[in-house]
């Protein structure tokens, strides 16, 4: 799968003010190469086990295994549309252009 390109529906679980994620069906073959990070820019896309995208719309301090895939552009417009747009309660989807940043 090309991480060049990506269009993804985003789920927010209200837990997280800094991350959104998408779990990526299991009939793609994401490539793994996981490391620690400990701290995430706003915009860095990761990949995490059990075929996990984790976008990143704020700066934080993380303790997470994981292979970074791309970028985002995490606008103001981005992050309002995360905090105050949920689809079902405590829950919520936006779609996000992924680029691997060429």
């Amino acid at each position: 799968m090309r991480t060049t390109d990506w269009r993804l529906p985003i789920y927010n679980y209200d837990e997280s003010d800094v991350m959104e994620y998408y779990d990526i069906p299991s009939r793609y073959d994401i490539p793994s190469d996981p490391e620690t990070v400990t701290t995430t820019k706003a915009g860095e896309v990761f990949y995490s086990d059990l075929n996990r995208i984790v976008l990143y719309y704020k700066d934080a301090e993380i303790s997470e295994e994981y292979t970074k895939v791309g970028y985002f552009d995490a606008t103001e417009e981005f992050v309002s549309a995360v905090e105050n747009n949920p689809v079902l309660e405590n829950w919520g989807n936006q779609i996000a252009l992924i680029s691997d940043g060429k």
